[in-house]
């Protein structure tokens, strides 16, 4: 691919993509040779874009007009400014300077980048909480709120703090949870949530009914028999969706419908946002007919971050349409992946 595009090839790509980001329009010949100081005559315009065209980077979406990027010529695209867009150090100090990371709180962090992302980008974020398997447990403390829920704080190694509320099967009073919590904390002892599980069974058959209805969903987030994920509200964070909403391309009815769809199964997201925690660096999934067809019409930029320790391993993304400002968008999600790390 690279070979076939020479440096005036890739210069009309470049401006075909660049103005198509800004104003979600077709792009012709004309536009290019009056605008991108290309210094090639619209004859020779015309035959690249007809190369390009050929090569399925471009194709005209209907007769007449001009030319908008395939999934291909966006990943041509990502690969050249891959290399040489970073994020500028104002911004950086900017980013880092908007973090409030009093007590360590895993949620309120996950939250304010979510927030974060969603100021710098203008598209929608999203972040699959650290995979807490081996972190080892240092405290667990249950409170009574009402009649109804209970707030569950859970104390990991290196000082990470998760606050969690949970309605209860029943009114508990606050003494049997706190008969809970020391018993719980007696069994802790300096085990990761893996080995936990084990060490709870053997230890809480007599109460199991009711220990168990406390435990489950709240440190382990999992059916511990079928190691399934309960609840994908406490796993997935998702900024706001109006970002997406206000981009040309869902300015009709069918688009947001399909929009609003892409989003109902968060399973597709998990996949994706899982596949780019296996791996170091920025990932970029683009939909199309052929490629992720569940987001088809909309581009996932991911990059993984992990704890200081290694114990906590997580994703951070931005979901935008597949014309998204790829410049921007990809030095903030690999900078705010880097500042998880640091932090957590």
């Amino acid at each position: 691919m690279e070979e076939f595009l020479n440096e005036r090839f890739q210069e009309v790509l470049h401006c075909i993509i660049e103005e198509y980001i800004v104003t979600a329009n077709p792009v012709g010949s004309k536009f290019i040779a009056g605008k991108c100081s290309l210094n090639l005559s619209s004859a020779s315009i015309r035959n690249i874009m007809a190369s390009l065209e050929e090569k399925g980077y471009i194709h005209q979406p209907y007769f007449s007009a001009g030319r908008v990027p395939t999934s291909s010529g966006y990943k041509f695209y990502i690969n050249s400014i891959l290399k040489t867009k970073k994020i500028s150090k104002q911004q950086k100090e900017e980013i880092r300077s908007s973090f409030n990371i009093s007590g360590k709180d895993i949620k309120k962090i996950l939250w304010q980048a979510v927030h974060l992302l969603s100021e710098i980008s203008h598209y929608m974020p999203i972040v699959l909480a650290p995979e807490r398997t081996y972190a080892n447990l240092l405290h667990i403390e249950f409170i009574k709120l009402d009649k109804s829920n209970l707030l569950v704080v859970t104390v990991f190694d290196g000082g990470i703090v998760e606050n969690k509320i949970i309605s209860a099967d029943r009114d508990y009073a606050q003494a049997e949870l706190s008969k809970y919590s020391v018993k719980l904390n007696e069994i802790i002892n300096g085990h990761n949530i893996d080995e936990l599980k084990d060490v709870i069974l053997k230890s809480i058959d007599k109460d199991r009914k009711s220990f168990f209805s406390l435990l489950n969903g709240i440190i382990f987030n999992f059916d511990l028999a079928k190691d399934k994920i309960v609840n994908e509200d406490d796993y997935l964070y998702i900024g706001s969706r109006m970002n997406l909403f206000d981009e040309p391309e869902f300015s009709n009815y069918e688009k947001i419908k399909s929009l609003v769809k892409a989003f109902e199964d968060k399973k597709t997201i998990i996949k994706l946002l899982e596949l780019a925690k296996q791996k170091e660096g920025i990932h970029i999934f683009i939909g199309s007919d052929t490629e992720w067809s569940d987001i088809n019409g909309l581009s996932v930029i991911t990059a993984s971050y992990h704890s200081k320790k290694g114990f906590a391993e997580g994703s951070i993304g931005l979901i935008g349409p597949s014309r998204m400002n790829y410049a921007t968008a990809i030095p903030a999600v690999n900078y705010m992946a880097k500042l998880l790390c640091d932090i957590i």
